[in-house]
């Protein structure tokens, strides 16, 4: 067979690919506030589970001003270091290839897979650390042949659909699993517009899909879905950056991909109905939640996780009565009382943002999965007015 023709077929395969995932919903069900642990259970953890506050004035461990990258040899350090961590760390950025370096007067670093770049005049907006044009610096230091690719060309508008976007700025499209990845990581802010359509691309030994991007490259492949492509030390080379490891000073602290570096816990305010995710002293993330309704208020103080269940079914109350629940499916179940209050997915909620559960804090699907994976046992719940 033709390179060409397993070039057709591996993008016709890819092509299904996305539409399948585009159309895949997810088909999880979950639920509520109480829980259905036995007495037994209850006996067992009231020993060490707190049920009332144990840290009046809880306050997190503080963050470090400044790392090391054992793996790749640099430093990372205050205000890229915060952006870095509270924009998705090692799967949006990688880590650090150089140190913080001056390019055309203005500090930025280059990370595998983007460069940070501080720009003091727009200090107090969301463009004051910015990510370089990392994609469109490397197809115009491409070659001819390179930038004579089909999948570069300027395509012909057409009409937008729930599938695939046109963008008239680069008159590129968007579609697919890439579209669902852009909107849910950042979209225009982190990545820019398209400046390709997709097109094959050996990896390796492997073929992937690829679509580039302003300020990225994604890649797919079935066997990792979809990530971004390590364009940084690329970049760096281009601009004859050297990315030679820097000597490790014994004061700052050596972490890798595995190092636990923060405290993971979670704020709750019962007067906005929020829940703001913590690292550290940096918040990662507020949502909407539902708390506990008059008669069933969820508890003010400062709690642990101490017990996490997947799938939960939770039931209370005396059958026939106002206050009676029995609930399959509720995705995401962490206690944080013996009484069972916990954090949990609310299946049976269409908003949220008041007070209606038997004292639970209830999160919708999405949330409740961000939760599940952020905290674990041990995790503090800090609950106020």
């Amino acid at each position: 067979m033709s390179l060409l023709a397993k070039q057709y077929r591996w993008l016709l395969a890819f092509a299904l690919t996305l539409i399948f995932a585009s159309s895949v919903s997810t088909t999880f069900a979950a639920s509520e506030s109480s829980s259905t642990t036995s007495a037994l259970q209850v006996n067992q953890v009231k020993s060490f589970v707190p049920t009332i506050p144990y840290a009046n004035n809880f306050s997190p461990t503080p963050n470090p001003d400044k790392i090391y990258f054992s793996d790749c040899g640099h430093y990372l350090s205050y205000g890229f270091l915060k952006f870095w961590q509270m924009n998705g760390k090692f799967d949006s950025f990688g880590c650090p290839v150089t140190d913080e370096i001056t390019e055309n007067g203005r500090t930025v670093q280059y990370f595998q897979k983007a460069r940070m770049e501080y720009h003091p005049d727009l200090a107090g907006t969301q463009w004051e650390t910015s990510l370089g044009l990392l994609g469109t610096e490397l197809y115009s230091a491409s070659s001819p042949e390179e930038r004579a690719n089909p999948a570069y060309q300027p395509i012909t508008a057409f009409p937008n659909s729930d599938t695939r976007v046109y963008f008239e700025p680069t008159k590129h499209s968007l579609g697919g699993g890439f579209q669902q990845f852009w909107n849910a990581q950042g979209g225009l802010y982190f990545f820019g517009y398209p400046i390709s359509e997709e097109y094959p691309l050996l990896v390796g030994d492997t073929w992937v899909a690829a679509q580039d991007f302003e300020r990225a490259r994604f890649l797919f492949h079935p066997s990792f879905g979809v990530k971004l492509a390590e364009l940084g030390p690329l970049a760096a080379a281009a601009r004859n950056v050297s990315t030679k490891a820097s000597g490790l000073d014994p004061s700052v602290m050596s972490v890798t991909k595995d190092t636990s570096i923060w405290e993971h816990w979670v704020d709750v305010n019962l007067t906005t109905f929020n829940a703001t995710f913590m690292e550290g002293d940096t918040p990662v993330k507020t949502i909407l939640i539902i708390s506990g309704k008059p008669g069933h208020e969820t508890p003010v103080g400062t709690f642990a996780i101490f017990r996490r269940v997947p799938n939960e079914h939770m039931k209370g109350g005396d059958i026939g009565s106002e206050d009676y629940y029995d609930l399959y499916n509720v995705l995401y179940t962490q206690y944080f009382t013996s009484e069972g209050h916990a954090l949990h997915y609310a299946w049976w909620r269409s908003s949220f943002g008041y007070q209606a559960s038997h004292g639970c804090v209830n999160m919708g699907l999405d949330d409740s999965f961000f939760a599940w994976n952020f905290l674990s046992i041990g995790s503090h719940v800090n609950i106020h007015f």
